[in-house]
């Protein structure tokens, strides 16, 4: 898919190039665009690890139980997933009378107020060359007791090649599209004076695909296989947009 916009032939007076100190030769500005789509290879899987105990550490044991559990699920799906973790934090709980405000005066935990236990989550990430299985993988961690497991997003690990295609195809239509004015103004169309890279350079459109599940432990082995989830991204879609500017032979 292309998209490709042209301007006329610009015709300035030396008069008026000299007030303005640009180039005085008329000229003709193309302004061109190219869109290359492309399966992407890498898939980031995110999640939350929730464990729960009477100290702290107990909270935090069972949240590396867990996690450790997963991490062994997902690399049954995809070999040498890289995981990461993201965030780390630990919560006192308290009875659920207690009305304890941050921005009021401090209180003891005592009484109803007192600490009952801890919560321990951890934020994770996990980035895989396996994209069409990261639906698998949300599945599998949500049975393996992950909080809230989503693919975050589909991208290319690298389109230096990609964006180097589509300059050529920009510039080639770019070509076209000049010659088609000159042509049309009964004009000869003269080098290239210059070139200009219009594109920008941030991230790309990505799917997001959504699924929540809360396990309370995960089922005895042998487990069943997981859920397998179909699943084909949609292309990364990258732009290239080009300015050139060419001469008008007189």
């Amino acid at each position: 898919m292309r998209r490709f916009a042209a301007l006329l032939p610009m015709f300035v007076s030396c008069a008026a190039i000299a007030q303005t100190g640009e180039d005085p030769r008329p000229r003709i500005v193309v302004t061109s665009a190219a869109t290359i789509p492309s399966p992407p290879d890498r898939a980031v899987v995110s999640f939350s690890v929730h464990g729960e105990g009477a100290t702290s550490d107990e909270a935090v044991r069972a949240m590396v139980t867990r996690r450790d559990a997963i991490e062994k699920g997902l690399a049954g799906i995809s070999a040498g997933p890289d995981i990461r973790a993201a965030q780390v934090a630990i919560a006192e709980v308290r009875g659920r009378d207690c009305n304890r405000n941050i921005y009021g005066n401090p209180q003891l935990s005592t009484g109803e107020c007192a600490i009952v236990g801890y919560t321990a989550d951890l934020q994770m990430e996990v980035r895989t060359t396996a994209v069409n299985e990261a639906g698998t993988m949300v599945s599998l961690a949500g049975r393996l007791g992950a909080t809230n497991p989503r693919i975050e997003r589909f991208f290319l690990a690298e389109d230096k090649e990609i964006r180097r295609r589509g300059i050529a195809e920009a510039l080639a239509e770019a070509k076209l599209q000049a010659e088609a004015i000159a042509r049309a103004s009964g004009i000869r169309l003269g080098s290239i004076l210059s070139v200009s890279n219009l594109s920008f350079n941030g991230p790309g459109p990505y799917d997001e695909i959504v699924t929540t599940a809360r396990a309370s432990a995960p089922p005895p082995p042998p487990p069943p296989p997981p859920v397998a989830v179909g699943l084909k991204p949609r292309a990364i879609e990258t732009q290239v947009k080009v300015q050139v500017v060419y001469a008008i032979q007189p």
